[in-house]
């Protein structure tokens, strides 16, 4: 199987995950789906006003899965994965997983795609993080701009159960308990591989993040590949 086969082949797993996708032929769904491979690292440029021994930074490296579709509309169901491991500064080993159950998915045009979703997962750091169980809801744009470029953006707002030490964590977002966010710029090329447009190519930009009542900033890096209808 070719390069462009073996991404057409992942990116459909996230849309036959999609309730309806599956039993519907090639030519009657509308959707789109991304696969995310990325690392990144933020660091505390605040006191923490909620937890002093909150550390200096987290660095974390892993995958966001996304795909959505409808048989009729641009406007699909949408379903997702976040899978992250890492490690905080001062070290401890930490970790990240959400599964996303229930949003919405739209295609913009053949530019891009859009999205509002909510799941559930858990995330921590060894000796270092309360384990908690998350509440996550995300919204993101993926969007071209000529035949090179993609601009990439997103932003989650977590609650959290069983994590007394993590609670009211975001000092800017007083109605949630933490955020995170990226925006990025990818470079790479477009394809239209079996009919399909699709694009891949690696990506760069900066990260935020709001916690333990402290604020960090960093860096992600990436690759990411993307697929719509037709």
């Amino acid at each position: 199987m070719s390069r462009h086969g073996a991404r057409m082949s992942l990116l459909a797993a996230a849309l036959v995950a999609v309730p309806g996708a599956a039993s519907a032929g090639p030519d009657d769904w509308h959707g789109g789906a991304s696969l995310h491979y990325e690392a990144s690292y933020v660091h505390r440029t605040s006191a923490a006003a909620v937890a002093p021994t909150a550390g200096a930074g987290v660095g974390r490296a892993g995958l966001r899965l996304r795909g959505f579709a409808s048989r009729t509309l641009p406007v699909g169901y949408l379903v997702g994965i976040d899978l992250h491991a890492g490690t905080t500064n001062p070290g401890g080993f930490a970790y990240q997983a959400d599964l996303y159950l229930a949003g919405l998915g739209v295609r913009l045009g053949k530019r891009g795609i859009a999205g509002l979703g909510a799941g559930v997962g858990a995330s921590g750091a060894v000796g270092t993080q309360d384990d908690g169980v998350e509440l996550p809801v995300e919204a993101f744009v993926e969007l071209g701009v000529g035949s090179r470029l993609r601009l990439l953006a997103r932003g989650r707002a977590v609650w959290l159960g069983a994590a007394r030490g993590r609670a009211d964590g975001a000092p800017t977002f007083a109605f949630t308990d933490e955020v995170d966010g990226t925006l990025a710029v990818r470079i790479g090329r477009r394809y239209r591989d079996y009919g399909f447009p699709s694009g891949n190519g690696y990506f760069v930009g900066v990260a935020y993040r709001e916690a333990e009542g402290a604020q960090f900033v960093g860096a992600v890096l990436g690759y990411s590949v993307d697929v719509g209808s037709r």
